[in-house]
Order: C-alpha cells, then structure tokens, then sequence
C-alpha cells in the first residue's frame, strides 16, 4: 500500500530540495525517514559506495533498522548488496523462506530482529552503481507493484540528490559529508546510552525520544545527539 498524498509531498520536497546547496546527509536520512509514511514500511535503510566502491550504510529509521543493515556492511552481503551490483531490484516475500546459503547469517539475524520481508532497490547513475535503498517489513508477505514503483521512485530521488550534489560539491566535499553522518552515528550512540542510564527504558525508546525530539523542534537528529552527549540533557526548545 502506497500513501498517495505522502508520496506527492516527498516528491514536492525532492523538487525544492534540489534547487538549492544542502547537506547530503541530512536529506538522505529526511528521505528515508519519509518512507515509513508513504510506502506503509515499517522501516528503511540507505547505503552509498564510497571512493572505493564498497557500500557504506550512511542512514536508518530506527535502531532495529541500523542493526540490519550493519550485519550487511560487515558481511558484506545481503538484499542491499546484490540490488547494488545487479542494478536490479531484489524482493523477498519471507526471509524464512530463503536457502540456507544465501547471504550467510543475515537472514536469520534480520528475522531475530523482527525483520520477515524485504526489498532492496539499486541507486545508478550512468550505469554505474552508487548505492541501494532497502525497505521494511515485520509481517511476511509479497510486495504489490505500487509499492515496488514507489519505492524504486525514492531510490531514484536519493541517486538524483547525490548526483546533482556532485555537480555542486567536489567529490572530496560528498566523501566528508558520508564521512560524518557515519560518525555522527557514533554520537547517536553515546547519547542513546545516556538516555538508557538517566531515563531507563531500552535503546529502542531512547533512539525514538532523540528523533522525536529532533522532529518537534525541527533540528537535525545528530545536533540533539551532541548536546545530548556534552551537556547530559535533551537541549531546550
């Protein structure tokens, strides 16, 4: 199931995002983030090559999310992995449902995190690959065609955001920005800790009180992480 009106606001945000400077990472995971309302995921993930051309896992919707798609960067394989060098997308209706030999441990570990069904959708640019976009869902079952479209649509708009910021940015500027959304995940991690030890809960709820936080006043999600971290506290409104 597609959310039509939430997929139209996606794709007016795409359209005034591209018309000025941004931060990369910032809009990758604003477009991800977007995903759990429009397709009617429970969660999305994104991976772009580096210099080297290996996959890098740059963004996420929640903690459960960011585990998955770790276990594919370190074993270097996965939905993800094969959609970014078929070109094609890859769809499966039930992890449970997959040969033993294919892609190691990760299906076993995405169903122990709630992970039944998946998709993965390849991001290129010129023929040449640049990343993939996978999408969530905890119950197994297929995937309609509009779903699929809509979703290889988002992967097509977060290609278009990388190429175009490549034509604004040197290659050295997009390797920093990727550089530190990976490194502001570490600071996410630290302040979900803090969170855990002051506030009880999980990791889980921690991660969504920084998110929420971040969304309700309308600051990015690792500038509430930071303080977070610095001054021990969620920063004022």
């Amino acid at each position: 199931m597609v959310d039509g009106a939430r997929l139209r606001a996606l794709v007016s945000e795409y359209a005034r995002t591209t018309l000025g400077r941004y931060d990369i990472s910032d809009v990758l995971y604003r477009l991800s983030d977007r995903c759990l309302g429009a397709l009617e995921v429970d969660g999305a993930g994104m991976s772009v090559a580096d210099p080297d051309g290996r996959l890098r896992f740059v963004t996420a919707t929640d903690e459960t999310v960011v585990r998955i798609e770790e276990r594919q960067v370190e074993s270097d394989e996965g939905p993800c992995h094969d959609a970014f060098r078929s070109h094609a997308r890859v769809v499966v209706p039930d992890l449970r449902d997959l040969p033993d030999d294919r892609w190691g441990t990760y299906p076993a570990f995405a169903v122990e995190h709630g992970c039944l069904s998946l998709a993965a959708f390849p991001m290129v640019v010129d023929d040449q690959p640049i990343g993939a976009l996978d999408i969530y869902r905890r119950a197994a079952g297929g995937w309609d065609d509009e779903t699929l479209d809509s979703a290889q649509l988002v992967a097509d708009m977060a290609t278009g955001l990388i190429a175009n910021h490549r034509t604004l940015e040197d290659s050295q500027a997009l390797a920093q920005q990727l550089q530190r959304a990976l490194e502001s995940r570490v600071v996410i991690e630290q302040a979900k800790g803090i969170l855990v030890e002051r506030h009880g809960g999980d990791m889980a709820d921690a991660f969504n009180r920084l998110r929420t936080h971040a969304r309700s006043h309308q600051i990015k999600l690792h500038e509430v992480a930071s303080h977070v971290v610095h001054h021990r506290r969620m920063p004022d409104g």
